[in-house]
């Protein structure tokens, strides 16, 4: 129960990587509040996540508008007067296309979602943070914000944005002892992926590290799970 009572947002928390991240953090004894905005995929994880006998909220909300966000944070102080863990999990990824090519509208959708979406959260939850004097951000990353691949400028760079995000926060948090991390899940089957590659529960182990307290102290990294999970096999 190495999360018991850790009061926790999961952004995209319906399905994919952020629905086996949840379901964890429930095994750990964690206080889940997930939002994403279908609301029939959230009602459903909920439900699991209870028959594990864990405790879950769930509301819908589009993490790209600033209002719906900050009523979501209101809900949560209400609830709970608290957030412990943050994990900026929402994200999309439109079809891989030269940068002549790409649609305005799909460059604003994708940075809206992923990276607009990230600060407009953190931004709500950080108050109830500083007030508690700690907790933990876990911002999703990718390959894609630390390496060049052709036809997918978008999302490359609302995941290089994602990494400056992150260290920038890091510096910004660390005397507030609020820690701010990154992680590449790596190829994961998920809908952004066609669901090829590894199944979302295999990556979880990272999560919860950061999660827990066997964490603080570590901020402004960004985590492989590939690296992790090797480095779980080695010890």
């Amino acid at each position: 129960m190495r999360l018991k009572n850790k009061v926790t947002l999961i952004t995209g928390g319906g399905r994919g990587i952020g629905k086996a991240v949840a379901q964890a953090y429930a095994r750990e004894g964690a206080r889940l509040v997930l939002c994403a905005r279908t609301a029939s995929e959230l009602e459903e994880t909920a439900h699991e996540i209870r028959q594990l006998k864990g405790e879950c909220r769930h509301w819908v909300c589009d993490v790209s508008l600033e209002e719906p966000v900050n009523q979501l944070l209101r809900e949560i102080e209400s609830s709970y007067g608290r957030i412990d863990v943050l994990v900026n999990n929402a994200g999309v990824m439109t079809r891989p296309a030269p940068l002549v090519e790409l649609e305005v509208k799909k460059w604003d959708y994708t940075i809206a979602v992923n990276l607009r979406g990230p600060f407009l959260v953190t931004k709500a939850a950080l108050p109830l943070m500083l007030r508690e004097k700690g907790g933990s951000i876990i911002n999703l990353s990718s390959s894609l914000g630390r390496g060049a691949y052709a036809n997918f400028t978008a999302y490359a760079v609302s995941k290089w944005g994602i990494e400056g995000f992150t260290q920038s926060l890091a510096a910004e948090l660390r005397s507030h002892n609020i820690r701010v991390n990154s992680v590449d899940p790596g190829y994961v089957a998920t809908k952004l992926t066609g669901y090829g590659g590894e199944k979302p529960e295999s990556v979880t182990d990272v999560f919860v590290f950061l999660a827990s307290d066997e964490s603080r102290g570590v901020t402004g990294k960004m985590l492989s799970s590939s690296a992790w999970k090797s480095q779980l096999k080695g010890s």
